[in-house]
C-alpha cells in the first residue's frame, strides 16, 4: 500500500468513528480536556514547524495541514480513549500512555517515514518520546484539575485495582 493520502484518511476514519461508542457522559466530561491538548499540540507543532523538529509531507486533503489531521484525527480520539479508560489511576495511565507512544514512535514511524507522511528532521526518537510524555502528563493533571475545582469534586478511591468515584462529602462522614 502506497498511497499515503488512503492511509490516512482510513486511520482517521476508524479514530473519529470509534467516537460513536463512547458515552455522552464521558464526552462531556473529558471533552474539555481533550480540546485544551489539541490546542496544545497546535501550538507545539508551530513551534515544531519553525525550529524544524519534525515534518508531515501528506494529509487527508491539500486544504488540510498535516498536523491538524494527526491532532484532531488521530490524537483527539485517541485522547478521549484514554482519559476514559485510565483516568483515576495515574500509575496505568503512565503505563498505557507510554506503551502508546513507544509503539507509535518505533514500529509506526518508521512506517509513516517510509510512506512518505511524517518524519522526524531535527530531534530524535527519545526526544519526540519526551515530547509526548509531557503532552500526556499535561493531558492528565488538566482532567484533574478540571474535575477537582470545577464542582465535579470526586475523589477516586482504588480498590483491589479497581477505581471507584466517590463524593467528597461522602467520605468525610
Amino acid at each position: 500500500m502506497k498511497n499515503p493520502r488512503l492511509i490516512l484518511i482510513v486511520t482517521v476514519s476508524i479514530n473519529l468513528l470509534s467516537l460513536i461508542f463512547f458515552g455522552r457522559r464521558d464526552l462531556k466530561r473529558y471533552l474539555p480536556a481533550a480540546i485544551f491538548i489539541s490546542i496544545v499540540s497546535t501550538l507545539l507543532n508551530k513551534v515544531a514547524k519553525k525550529r524544524v523538529w519534525w515534518w508531515f509531507y501528506k494529509s487527508v486533503h491539500p486544504k488540510i495541514k498535516g498536523e491538524d489531521t494527526w491532532i484532531w484525527g488521530l490524537f483527539f480520539p485517541i485522547a478521549l480513549w484514554m482519559l476514559k479508560s485510565t483516568y483515576g489511576n495515574i500509575r496505568s495511565f503512565l503505563i498505557y500512555d507510554s506503551i502508546l507512544h513507544i509503539l507509535f514512535i518505533f514500529p509506526t514511524l518508521t512506517f509513516l517515514k517510509k510512506v512518505g507522511i511524517f518524519s522526524l528532521v531535527r530531534i530524535n526518537k527519545l526526544q519526540y518520546f519526551l515530547i509526548l510524555s509531557f503532552r500526556g502528563i499535561l493531558l492528565y493533571y488538566f482532567q484533574f484539575i478540571k474535575e477537582y475545582i470545577g464542582g465535579n469534586k470526586k475523589y477516586v478511591v482504588s480498590v483491589n485495582g479497581k477505581s471507584q468515584d466517590r463524593q467528597v462529602e461522602n467520605l468525610r462522614s
